[in-house]
């Protein structure tokens, strides 16, 4: 396998330059968790006012509460990092982004310009870091119990003689299109990985509408890393929106009760010997 990847121009520039902005949108609700119980922590200190004396700190409570939605994304940002790390991937040079877990296969590894074909030497690079990246993704239980789709994406450049966005949104379906038939052939994937892969696989086109973020600019340099098909991971927002959710509940919990053991310490004894330290 190791002959094939002499020769050829590195393609590790690429395989980081898709967008991490799609695809894991929902993990960016781990910041909300953790800026609800910094403002629940600061609101309760400064509801303490200038009361003095008494040491009352809901720092630990709060961060127990948050807890567990940090241990998940810790499981799924350890595992993504496991995947993109993987040695065959590597040497195949499509190992997936760290961040997103999207592997890119960048314009040269299609038989000539829009070609949705790809070229011999790709198809048995495609098929084996393919049959290597669902065999990792099964083993990492924080990505595969929460993966929903694999979805198979095109894009273009602009240019175009008429109707640019619509012409080239043609050119973007057609390429993952082909590169689904590979797979889903004898020629492209095992038979135990095709009963994943025909459940999860699912493709799309985006015309020219997502630039990739390492060469973003409109011109005749940049237009090649615009022409891709990526291969992305697809994980379910249900799934997270309900961990998210629980653990805002618990937090909304914890802050209460410190809110309760407040104002019945208050209650017990004179304003100016209760003190309230924050984190």
């Amino acid at each position: 396998m190791a002959s094939r990847f002499h020769g050829r121009e590195s393609r590790a520039d690429r395989t980081k330059g898709g967008s991490t902005t799609d695809g894991l949108g929902e993990w960016w609700a781990a910041i909300a968790v953790i800026a609800v119980a910094s403002l629940a922590i600061g609101s309760l200190s400064g509801s303490a006012g200038p009361n003095v004396g008494r040491e009352i700190d809901p720092a630990p409570v709060l961060l127990a509460s948050i807890l567990p939605a940090e241990r998940a994304l810790a499981a799924v940002d350890g595992s993504l990092s496991s995947l993109c790390e993987d040695p065959v991937l590597l040497a195949l040079e499509l190992a997936p982004d760290c961040e997103t877990g999207v592997i890119t296969l960048p314009d040269d590894l299609f038989d000539g310009f829009g070609s949705a074909v790809l070229t011999s030497e790709a198809k048995q690079d495609v098929s084996a870091a393919v049959r290597v990246y669902l065999d990792r993704l099964r083993e990492l239980p924080a990505l595969w119990n929460s993966l929903e789709a694999i979805e198979i994406r095109g894009h273009s450049d602009p240019r175009a003689m008429r109707a640019p966005y619509t012409t080239n949104m043609v050119g973007s379906q057609q390429r993952p299109l082909g590169v689904l038939l590979f797979l889903a052939s004898p020629e492209g994937l095992p038979p135990e990985d095709l009963i994943d892969f025909e459940r999860l696989a699912v493709v799309s086109g985006a015309s020219f509408s997502r630039p990739p973020a390492s060469c973003p600019e409109a011109n005749r340099n940049c237009y090649p890393k615009w022409r891709r098909v990526e291969i992305r991971p697809v994980f379910s927002e249900s799934l997270r929106r309900r961990e998210w959710l629980s653990t805002l509940e618990e937090i909304r919990i914890s802050a209460r009760r410190i809110e309760e053991g407040l104002s019945q310490d208050e209650s017990g004894l004179p304003q100016e010997e209760v003190q309230f330290h924050g984190p």
